[in-house]
């Protein structure tokens, strides 16, 4: 199973994933033909945000390839501080793993290369990006949960010392690094060190200018888990591909609002209302989700 596991890009087996993806692999090695072009997404934004969630959508439909962060994408990841190998291969060796692959659309999570989304667009120049953001309470929530208490304040300080070594400080603009360095202590609180790091990395949005790059599409965390057809149907759209609405059946809201408790200082939290509320309004503009707007979360 587990020799399987590793073909399959499995992360998490579940008897059902497990007989929904070894049915894949043999429908997409052995009935499928070559191909020389595949619908391409990639998932990108910041950690705990959904995308996993997402992942797991797309990997039950029989005519996606999906591929986790760390993957035979990522497989020559030097970092030796990284638990996992999740620093892209270069360019040409990916396009070179993804000419091999028959499936027709093909998705995958860069998130540790969100800071370089314009060069993976302009190297594949039929990829689309897809940002994902979910309310920064329940992402500071869900951080401290699947990290160490101190992740964000980690983070932070490479920032503050311009670390191009490490993905979370790597080409930090320096408007928001000025902002880190005015906020930033070692002695900070936790919650307020992983909420200012949902900010830079939301922050990148606007740096990239993927609010008007028409190969990016926004998707918000809340809509996908308490409307997920609906924003599937948008997405498949999107990269022009049809959606089988029995993909979603696992997604479920039980997340939403579960940071309602996290404390942070008022500046903070303004920063990162502020920051909400900017993307909020870029989302409900997005003419392809033809949706009326959203309410604000936590208010």
């Amino acid at each position: 199973m587990f020799g399987i596991k590793s073909k399959l890009n499995i992360e998490h087996i579940t008897p059902d994933l497990y007989v929904t993806y070894l049915v894949k692999y043999i429908y997409q090695n052995f009935f499928l033909q070559s191909r020389d072009n595949h619908q391409s997404l990639f998932i990108i934004g910041c950690q705990r945000s959904g995308t996993s969630l997402i992942n797991r959508v797309f990997a039950r439909d029989l005519n996606v390839r999906v591929y986790r962060e760390s993957s035979r994408l990522s497989s020559n990841d030097p970092s030796p501080i990284a638990k996992n190998k999740l620093r892209l291969n270069s360019f040409n060796e990916m396009k070179a793993t993804l000419d091999k692959d028959k499936a027709p659309i093909i998705v995958f999570k860069p998130l540790v290369e969100t800071q370089n989304t314009l060069e993976i667009l302009d190297f594949f120049p039929e990829a689309k990006a897809l940002w994902m953001y979910r309310h920064y309470k329940d992402v500071v929530n869900s951080l401290l949960k699947k990290f160490s208490v101190n992740v964000g304040i980690r983070n932070l300080k490479s920032i503050v010392e311009n670390n191009q070594e490490n993905w979370y400080s790597e080409k930090v603009p320096e408007n928001i690094r000025r902002v880190v360095i005015q906020h930033f202590s070692e002695q900070m609180s936790p919650y307020d060190a992983a909420a200012l790091f949902w900010f830079v990395r939301n922050q990148l949005f606007y740096e990239l200018q993927l609010d008007s790059n028409p190969r990016a599409l926004m998707c918000r965390y809340e809509d996908l888990v308490t409307q997920p057809d609906q924003v599937m149907h948008c997405i498949y759209e999107f990269i022009g591909a049809q959606y089988n609405d029995k993909n979603s059946w696992e997604v479920h809201s039980n997340s939403v609002k579960k940071g309602h408790l996290v404390q942070l200082s008022p500046v903070i939290e303004q920063l990162c209302d502020d920051l909400l509320r900017k993307l909020e309004n870029t989302y409900n503009n997005q003419n392809v989700l033809q949706r009326k707007p959203v309410e604000m979360l936590h208010q």
